[in-house]
């Protein structure tokens, strides 16, 4: 498939999750945005104009795709039949991504249920995540979440001992996979699943970019569920970004007296997440009836 030059070159210069950009990428096209960014006549009273000027005329589309393909990765975009159309649902969604795996198994992931959670979660919370996981594969459902430690580690290795389709989205770069204790499961995913980025292969995760990149994991699923988490965390936030775009959420409700639970009863108590304590719970809101 031919790649465009000019979402390329944005793709790399524009910071993720940037709903200005998204929005004149929309409405103009990539080409059209790139011509008017070089041009200098454009854009003017926004305060990154010059850095970006500079930077999209130093890219080169072609040598941006060799960096992709030889960390392994492919670039995909809005312009590709296979791309995840439930991503446009974003009020910001990614110029494109860098994917990492089998790209086969993309059109699975429209049928998919994100996990997520703690990252230091009790062994009650990596049980249940893991047990969801498997019991979400069994019912031939892709597993997405972001492949920290905790929760999203327990969802993942779930899914990977039930032979399922599981998604990983990174916080960084295809070539800086972090947590770096994870290579081993990140490997794991790549053979069986795929990795996800919005940045290119080298950029460094930072704790900005993983609330950034918590849109994708809601955009992407069906659902999201919220296994276990403290009253404010980053999973709080994914719940919020898929009920912003009318996602169902769900949360596990734990005991009253941990506090990693109290994320997930706040989000009960909100009536951000519906109760669940099943499978069956979860697919009776994203499946018809007919099809369970």
């Amino acid at each position: 498939m031919s790649v465009s030059n000019s979402r390329l070159r944005l793709f790399a210069s524009i910071e993720p999750g940037d709903t200005f950009w998204s929005e004149e990428i929309s409405k103009h096209g990539a080409d059209e945005v790139l011509a008017r960014i070089v041009s200098e006549k454009f854009y003017l009273r926004h305060p990154a104009i010059t850095r970006l000027s500079t930077e999209v005329k130093t890219l080169n589309g072609a040598q941006l795709l060799s960096e992709i393909h030889a960390a392994g990765g492919e670039f995909i975009s809005p312009e590709d039949s296979d791309w995840p159309v439930q991503l446009d649902d974003l009020v910001s969604p990614p110029i494109g991504l860098i994917i990492k795996g089998d790209r086969k198994l993309l059109p699975l992931i429209e049928n998919s249920i994100a996990i997520v959670g703690t990252r230091n979660p009790t062994s009650y919370g990596i049980r249940v995540s893991g047990e969801l996981a498997a019991a979400m594969c069994d019912r031939e459902f892709a597993m997405v979440s972001g492949g920290a430690y905790g929760v999203d580690t327990a969802a993942h290795k779930g899914a990977l001992a039930a032979d399922g389709v599981t998604v990983a989205v990174l916080g960084g770069g295809i070539s800086s996979l972090y947590p770096s204790g994870n290579i081993k499961m990140f490997q794991e995913i790549i053979e069986k699943g795929l990795l996800f980025s919005e940045v290119m292969p080298g950029v460094p995760a930072q704790p900005f970019r993983f609330l950034i990149r918590n849109r994708l994991i809601a955009a992407l699923s069906r659902a999201t569920v919220v296994a276990e988490a403290a009253f404010r965390s980053g999973s709080i936030r994914t719940a919020r970004d898929a009920a912003e775009i009318l996602r169902p959420v769900f949360a596990v409700p734990g005991p009253i007296t941990s506090p990693l639970s109290d994320g997930c009863h706040r989000l009960i108590a909100e009536r951000v997440a519906e109760i669940a304590t099943s499978v069956d719970e979860i697919l009776e809101m994203v499946m018809p009836l007919h099809l369970r």
